[in-house]
């Protein structure tokens, strides 16, 4: 039996095909060094996507560097037909192996595409590469309909004759049957699984077991939609020297997945079950939307439909809507949300702005307070009555939110009177974008204001601008005082229900919280990741009496 990782080929499903040069380094190192046969380092594609969808000889020849393992990259075969193949195209793309490190060469292929896929493997075997086929789809079909390609593609130009379970829905004596009536063609058979219905790593024992020589994995699985039998438990499982992946298996790719989020559900379930295309669960999922409206989507696609991705069925209206929190009793400044802002008060002026984003009909003001009530009131807003034990702004919200009716709550808070519609639309787009992360807003410190202000809480960031920590203290700094480009907080946030949900339920404030008295800290100390949008706009927060005349002089422009 010969082992192949497809890691960085499947998994560019959801990287695009871009992984830290470094990464795949360790990857590769890691991979040979248990004994993989074969690693699929990505696509030769003409199509967009990082350096994993390009595959250049010299490029992964210096990535690779000294590997036992050998090589592969595998080939669209739709990527090259625009009418017919275009051999120029091919050609360009894809240079002689006596010239590449790559061994082999994977060709994708639907049962419909026998007549272009013989041209490429002529192609493919004057270029010197050792062609397998990969045949997709191969769950659609009946036996008779399998037995008239495998016939086709009996010829010596195909060393290795591989199928998919594309949709993930086959089971274990389906597999047995199918590799039958490929073993009958004379060649080496693989197997390609998903694990849809959780039952890859059963698929691939039933197909060894059954005379399959090529079985394939991913490190945790990582692959379109659900994603693959499992690189590392093929490893032990079949005696391989997996100590070598251990530790790269829980640094590197276990937060991967952690951030995009592939492995078994319900949903994907359901997918394998009815056999539709994985990208509609993977799309759906990446909106925020409840697991019972993803389900009601993937059943409500016709069955003619199922099996080829139409962007229209996950074209989904997100709902949102906006919750402002006005407490009166402000230790700080009682009655804050009322105060005159250049003849308007505060609380009004905060909701005409988030009018602008969403329209008031989707504006709601949070408040205990029957006078702030009122105003809101009588300033045609919506009011919702929440009780005086909130302990924070978050969690008036997270009460007021189980009266609202959206996918995606913002919490605005109602002492930021400078805020531009923008901002909320901004924190919006973010939150659709990456609906597993609160989204929340920041901004440079001006220079009339003081770094060192305890009322200003200020954010640091990685790379990726994710918050690390939020302080009122001066922060970053070095041992000379502040650091360089402090950024401070603007209060827009953006979560789903479920995440205030779990915020509210935790019921007193976490420790750096408290510390802080800064409530974004809860959902970091919650485990949750909050990525932060930059506004290059000029805010002030409203937190006592004496920004009142700051926010009016900067309102008129002064």
């Amino acid at each position: 039996m010969k082992l192949l990782d497809c890691t960085l080929r499947d998994g560019g499903y959801y990287t695009n095909w871009k992984f830290d040069d470094d990464l795949v380094r360790e990857l590769v190192s890691s991979l040979s060094k248990s004994g993989v046969d074969i690693i699929e380092m990505g696509y030769k594609s003409p199509l967009k996507g990082g350096k994993y969808r390009k595959c250049n000889d010299s490029f992964i020849r210096d990535i690779v560097g000294k590997c036992e393992s050998e090589l592969a990259f595998m080939i669209d075969v739709k990527d090259f037909i625009n009418g017919e193949v275009d051999v120029k195209l091919l050609k360009d793309i894809v240079k002689p192996a006596s010239e590449s490190p790559f061994n082999y060469c994977r060709l994708a292929i639907t049962p419909q595409q026998i007549k272009e896929a013989l041209i490429m493997i002529d192609l493919l075997d004057e270029l010197g590469y050792r062609v397998i086929v990969n045949v997709m789809r191969v769950s659609l079909l009946e036996d008779s309909e399998i037995r008239k390609f495998c016939k086709k593609l009996s010829i010596d130009k195909v060393k290795t004759l591989y199928f998919a379970d594309s949709f993930g829905s086959l089971l274990p004596t389906r597999v047995k049957e199918i590799v039958d009536i490929f073993k009958e063609t004379g060649k080496d058979i693989g197997i390609h699984t998903h694990d849809n219905l959780g039952l890859a790593f059963a698929n691939s024992l039933c197909a060894v077991d059954n005379g399959v020589e090529f079985i394939d994995g991913t490190l945790t699985g990582m692959g379109r939609g659900v994603g693959n039998v499992r690189t590392e438990q093929l490893l032990m499982y079949y005696g391989y020297d997996y100590k070598y992946v251990t530790d790269f298996v829980t640094n590197v790719m276990t937060p991967m997945k952690n951030k995009y989020g592939w492995g078994w559900n319900h949903n994907y379930m359901l997918t394998g079950m009815y056999e539709i295309h994985p990208t509609y669960c993977q799309r759906l999922q990446s909106l925020p939307i409840k697991d019972s409206k993803v389900q009601e989507v993937l059943r409500s696609i016709p069955d003619s439909d199922r099996t080829s991705f139409k962007e229209d069925y996950v074209n989904i209206e997100q709902k949102v809507s906006v919750i402002i929190p006005a407490r009166y009793k402000s230790t700080r400044f009682p009655g804050k949300p009322l105060v005159d802002i250049n003849g308007k008060p505060m609380i009004i002026r905060v909701a005409d702005i988030a009018e602008g984003a969403v329209g008031r009909s989707n504006v709601y003001i949070a408040t205990e307070n029957s006078k702030i009530a009122k105003v809101v009131r009588d300033n045609g807003y919506k009011v919702i009555l929440t009780s005086d034990s909130c302990l924070t702004g978050t969690d008036r919200v997270a009460e007021a939110s189980m009266e609202v009716d959206g996918d995606v709550i913002i919490n605005v808070q109602g002492d930021e009177p400078l805020l531009n519609p923008e901002h909320i639309q901004r924190v919006i787009d973010e939150k659709i974008k990456y609906p597993n992360h609160i989204i929340n807003c920041m901004a440079r410190v001006e220079s009339y204001e003081n770094v060192e202000d305890t009322k200003i809480p200020k954010m640091v960031v990685n790379e990726d601008n994710e918050l690390m920590y939020s302080s009122r203290s001066a922060i970053p700094g070095n041992k000379y005082g502040a650091g360089k480009n402090p950024k401070k907080q603007v209060c827009i946030y953006a979560f789903s229900k479920e995440e205030l949900s779990k915020f509210g339920s935790r019921g007193e404030k976490t420790p750096l919280e408290w510390s802080e008295d800064i409530e974004i800290n809860r959902f970091l100390e919650m485990g949750m990741k909050v990525k932060m949008v930059e506004v290059e706009d000029v805010t002030h927060a409203v937190d006592i009496p004496e920004d009142v005349k700051i926010v009016e002089e900067l309102l008129n422009g002064n």
